[in-house]
Parts: structure tokens; sequence; C-alpha cells
């Protein structure tokens, strides 16, 4: 009679006080991923015991870095052309309106 035992018991009950902002975190991931908090909570100490070189360290982790690092870096020149071409025009506009002169008065 009854339920048959579990092949991994969870026989230890680990009581944990947690803020608002973790319990809206831990909340939030329950429901997004269809899971219990309990459960969440154990495969979040799972990816604790992980390798990090392996979970954040793979090869495709470390390609989409490297491919975002030069996307950005690419970005930033053309952002610094970009400001650098506008604090030129804005030059050019005071000396047309003549504003240089007056903001020196």
């Amino acid at each position: 009679m009854g339920r048959p035992p579990s092949a991994n018991p969870k026989s230890k009950a680990v009581p944990i006080r947690l803020d608002a902002a973790t319990e809206k975190i831990l909340q939030d991931y329950c429901d997004k991923h269809n899971t219990n908090r309990a459960e969440a909570i154990r495969e979040a100490i799972h990816r604790l015991s992980e390798d990090e070189t392996r979970y954040f360290w793979s090869p495709e982790w470390r390609a989409l870095l490297g491919d975002n690092e030069k996307n950005l870096m690419n970005i930033s020149e053309e952002f610094q052309g970009t400001i650098q071409l506008l604090l030129q025009l804005i030059q050019q506009m005071k000396i047309k309106t003549g504003s240089e002169a007056n903001e020196s008065e």
C-alpha cells in the first residue's frame, strides 16, 4: 500500500529566508519554466557544482562572446566617428550663426 520508495529520497530539509526581490526572481523563474520552488532551488544548487569552464566557457559560448566583442568594437568606432561629426557640425553652426560671439558676452 502507498507510494513506492523513491530512488532518490529528499530527506534533508533546508529552510531559508528570502528577501522580496529574491523571492520574486524565484517565483518568476518557476512560472516561466512551469516548475515548483523546491525543484528550481535544487536545479540552482546543482548548477553550483558544475565545472565553470564547461558551463560558462563552452566553445559555443566563447564563439558568441568573440563575435559580440567584434561587433561592439565596430559599433564603438562608428559611434565615435558619429559623435565627432556631430561636434564638428555644432561648431560650424555656431560659427555661421555667430552664437559663439553671443556666448562670450
